[in-house]
């Protein structure tokens, strides 16, 4: 019980700290008053269907964008505590370091549903306004899947920003690597999976005449990022990164399409909606697993 109390006094400090930070308010704002750009565009189009217009920019912004709130939240979890000493401190009080490390992916965790929640609310809100649609248990029902399906892809970043920290011992290194994985990962993979799929099967992208073997390779690399997932589930596209393509065309597009039920969105795109459980998953176990093997001697010298 005193161990399960540690915890939650860990993560509480590491959520208050976060949301205190200056670094984080200015970074909410800033993704809060892109995603309300992109909510005011999509409802002015909707015409009484907030899902209809340009609903998908909305989630494609979040898929380019959010990922680096969640590396911000994650990728001085352990480092920071390294380089002001407290590790040291707390590693001198009764608390084990599986108490520690569980501390603090709980609050990063927390902080992140968080920023998902008032991002969401923020879609949901401009979407009601300015498209003059009618809240519906429809619209609520795919809305928080919605929100789980964004939480469970950004969550895949704050553990890596976690996995980083420890890894890497130093917040400047773990935040350059992270920010280089989010680069590639969300905004070029689509660019670099289509050049390498072309060199590999000696086919033209843009040939549509002859480029089969292309897309086939293509859509199976595509499935390398968690972007393409996180994709499939919302929208039906195979990435929303740039010159994402595939040959992978489900009849249910994502989680926004009304025309079919969500009984046979989850026939469809359940394996897409297994990678985004799994991914953090695994991540945080590789997180946990690397901290309590490491040596930390130096550090309490």
């Amino acid at each position: 019980m005193k161990t399960n109390r540690n915890v939650f006094v860990i993560a509480q400090k590491e959520f208050a700290d976060n949301v205190w930070s200056p670094k984080f308010i200015m970074l909410l704002l800033t993704f809060i008053v892109i995603v309300f750009s992109k909510s005011y565009i999509a409802g002015i189009g909707a015409e009484g269907n907030i899902f209809g217009g340009r609903f998908l920019d909305i989630g494609q912004i979040i898929a380019l964008f959010l990922p680096f709130m969640g590396i911000a939240l994650g990728f001085d979890a352990m480092s920071k505590e390294r380089e002001s000493g407290s590790l040291n401190v707390l590693l001198t009080h009764p608390l084990y370091r599986d108490t520690i490390i569980t501390g603090k992916t709980l609050g990063a965790m927390l902080t992140l549903a968080m920023v998902v929640f008032v991002s969401t609310i923020t879609v949901l809100g401009t979407l009601l306004v300015t498209s003059g649609a009618e809240l519906s248990s429809l619209m609520i029902n795919r809305f928080v899947i919605f929100a789980i399906l964004t939480y469970l892809f950004l969550s895949i970043f704050v553990a890596l920003g976690i996995l980083g920290s420890i890894v890497t011992k130093n917040a400047t290194k773990s935040l350059i690597y992270n920010i280089a994985i989010w680069l590639v990962l969300c905004i070029a993979f689509g660019m670099i999976v289509a050049t390498a799929s072309s060199i590999a099967t000696g086919e033209k992208p843009l040939d549509l005449s002859n480029n089969d073997h292309f897309l086939e390779v293509n859509a199976v690399v595509q499935k390398l990022s968690p972007n393409h997932h996180y994709a499939m589930t919302v929208s039906g596209r195979p990435s929303f990164s740039w010159l994402g393509v595939s040959s992978e065309k489900p009849n249910v597009r994502g989680i926004s399409d009304t025309e079919h039920t969500l009984e046979q969105w989850w026939y469809e795109l359940w394996p897409n909606v297994i990678v985004l459980i799994v991914t953090p998953a695994f991540l945080t176990i590789m997180a946990f697993m690397t901290f309590l093997r490491q040596d930390i001697s130096k550090d309490m010298g």
